[in-house]
């Protein structure tokens, strides 16, 4: 090193035994990584086969390097400036050796010199600040009395061991700074620190030397293990998380696979291990444990037995077990799978995407249809759906009832619509929900389109489905498939979201079954923009409840709240909004079910928050919410005014009359 030019030194002080015998460690923990790697990748790809996901570099990188929701938590922001400081090291480490095995050695000229260099060195030392800032904070976050997160030895050694790979690095540069003592060394703002302690404490160049020896030496033994450790412990994640999120496929959140010739098999859903097809394998590997999920989940916040992180965890155990174990009732016990709205909130707040909720269907195919099992209240509903088209076993005669006096056109063979009007079991039948069918067609008739309703509507199944019944959910899916064939329609106009999400996401697996959807939400702030409808304006106060099916599996958060702004309306969100909106409860057909095993129901949870915006009046998009937050609304003796978007906008039409 020259006193004119700043260039990184090679192997300062190091012997010749340690120059070589670093390239032999090296070699052997890069050799354990790539081992681990693919022996991890086998076991995958033994798994039940899938077809290939086909995605392109761009799609891969994103995998690797971009993952948005890792800054939405404080959690997830320290996660993600230790990664990129970790990272940041390892290019430095990865520029160095190519620094001097490629510049010193082949070209005969390194291009770590200079700003260069004295650049390099000063982000490495930024870099591996924010890694230590990063594990203490974490630390503390994990282990004060008040966290909930887990505590397992193995987060103790990822803290202490990474914080030690730092600090030796740190000790290590402080060393040779000591010695050299450069006009350029404050450009190392850390190493300096440590080499002035070292200068003050009066140690000879010689003594110094020798501790830098030996300490390299352990730094560098310390972090070639950190290598060859990754695929064979928590360090896992580094490349299993990415490769997790990649293998997923692109669809809709929250669509289930289809049981293709559902009458030819011989087994349903998830019964043992090997049942896992690859991409569940590549997700449950994939998990971080950082416990988001669990956070989010409204099961688990209600008092079910249900932890999403425990469930991961115990799935994945079973995944890596030799002997095959069954899944559901023993390894997964049957409350833990019962207990599921399916909102999909854990796998939106999950880095790795793990498809919990279509796991647990999984679980419950097997229940269901092998097994006859189910909780109370789920088998008479399914036979009502089955025998009569509705979950309330009424009769399907009466399906039209609540248009008494609307003379409602309905639909005819050879006719063109508009708009078919899909309303669905709960406008339909519940009393309550009625009034959000009516509201709807004064709408229809204030726009001007063509509309009409379907005789032959009967219940999609969307809820058996979501309980594990696929056969009942596949039977209603045909036939209405059949029925919506008949007619001449540009699109399907769906009040209630689940009805909007089957018939648009789940229906075109069939054949014929893709149509054109649209929510109310959707429709009605169209109409609002094209002038097809005029409102009175009115300043209220609202707060609004993104139902799940709307908000996050379909990301419609932001047509609902136009329309209420359109009329004038205050708009009030409560805290778990939009995609991360806080689910009511009725999903994955637990509104038929008792929830005994609640200590609050989640719909008194979610009122509950709604009412802290300070808002008396709610809006709603949803039928089921609205069902689900009723209940908790007399369950709490409040005063609470629920209503539908709907039933809003009618009440604001200026030329229209009373439904």
């Amino acid at each position: 090193m020259t006193a004119e030019l700043p260039i990184r030194p090679g192997f300062w002080n190091v012997p010749l035994w340690g120059e070589i015998g670093v390239y032999f460690v090296g070699i052997a923990a890069v050799a354990v990584l790539i081992w681990g790697i693919v022996r991890n990748w086998r076991l995958h790809r033994a798994a039940v086969s899938e077809p290939p996901v086909e995605k392109g570099l761009i799609a891969i990188l994103k995998s690797v390097f971009y993952q948005p929701k890792n800054l939405e938590t404080t959690g997830g922001r320290l996660h993600t400036v230790l990664a990129v400081g970790f990272f940041l090291l390892f290019l430095g480490t990865a520029l160095a050796t190519l620094d001097w095995d490629i510049g010193h050695y082949v070209v005969g000229t390194q291009f770590l010199q200079g700003n260069v260099y004295l650049t390099y060195k000063f982000v490495l030392d930024m870099a591996g600040v924010a890694v230590l800032l990063a594990l203490f904070v974490g630390a503390w976050r994990r282990y004060r009395k008040e966290s909930k997160a887990k505590r397992d030895v193995k987060f103790l050694v990822a803290y202490v061991s990474l914080a030690v790979v730092v600090l030796t690095g740190f000790v290590v540069e402080g060393l040779r700074l000591a010695v050299e003592q450069p006009a350029w060394m404050h450009f190392s703002p850390v190493g300096t620190l440590v080499a002035k302690l070292f200068i003050a404490a009066g140690f000879t160049a010689e003594t110094l030397r020798g501790v830098h020896v030996w300490l390299w030496t352990f730094h560098g033994l310390l972090s070639l293990a950190f290598i060859a450790a990754i695929p064979l412990t928590f360090y896992a994640h580094l490349y299993r998380t990415p490769a997790a999120v990649y293998r997923r496929k692109a669809t809709t959140a929250g669509t289930l696979a289809k049981i293709e010739d559902i009458e030819e098999q011989e087994s349903f859903g998830l019964v043992h291990a090997s049942d896992l097809t690859e991409s569940q394998r590549f997700a449950l590997d994939g998990c971080t444990e950082c416990g988001r999920c669990d956070d989010v989940c409204p099961a688990l916040r209600s008092g079910a037995p249900l932890s999403p992180r425990d469930f991961v965890a115990a799935m994945r155990r079973a995944a890596a077990d030799p002997s095959n174990p069954t899944l559901p009732g023993e390894t997964i016990e049957k409350d833990v799978i019962w207990s599921c709205t399916t909102c999909g909130a854990c796998t939106r707040a999950c880095p790795a995407n793990i498809p919990i909720p279509e796991l647990l269907v999984g679980l419950r195919r097997h229940l269901a249809l092998e097994q006859g099992d189910f909780p109370e209240g789920l088998a008479n509903t399914f036979e009502n759906v089955s025998s009569v088209g509705n979950p309330w076993g009424l009769d399907p005669y009466d399906r039209l009832e609540w248009a008494n006096g609307l003379d409602v056109p309905v639909a005819e063979p050879g006719e063109h619509y508009d708009i078919l009007y899909w309303v669905g079991c709960a406008a339909s039948y519940d009393r309550r929900a009625r009034k959000i069918a009516r509201s709807m067609v004064k709408i229809l008739r204030a726009s001007g389109v063509k509309f009409a309703v379907m005789q032959e509507e009967r219940c999609h199944g969307e809820f058996a489905r979501r309980s594990g019944e696929e056969y009942l959910y596949q039977t209603a899916a045909q036939e209405n498939i059949e029925n919506f064939r008949q007619y001449d329609f540009e699109r399907i106009l769906a009040a209630c979201p689940h009805c909007f999400n089957t018939l648009k996401n789940e229906y075109p697996a069939f054949e014929g079954g893709t149509f054109n959807v649209v929510s109310h939400s959707e429709w009605i702030l169209e109409m609002l923009k094209a002038g097809k409808l005029k409102v009175k304006t009115e300043g209220e106060t609202l707060a609004y409840h993104d139902p799940c099916f709307l908000a996050r599996l379909n990301g419609i958060t932001e047509a609902p709240r136009e329309v209420l702004k359109t009329l004038g309306a205050d708009v009030r969100s409560p805290e778990a909004s939009g995609e991360k909106t806080f689910c009511c409860g009725a999903g994955g057909g637990q509104m038929w079910t008792d929830g005994e095993k609640r200590q609050s129901p989640v719909q008194v949870i979610r009122l509950e928050e709604l009412r802290k915006t300070g808002a008396k009046r709610i809006a709603l998009a949803c039928p089921h919410c609205l069902t689900m937050l009723e209940t908790a609304r007399a369950e709490t003796k409040g005063d609470d005014v629920l209503v539908d978007i709907a039933e809003i906008v009618a009440d604001r039409l200026e030329d229209g009359s009373e439904s």
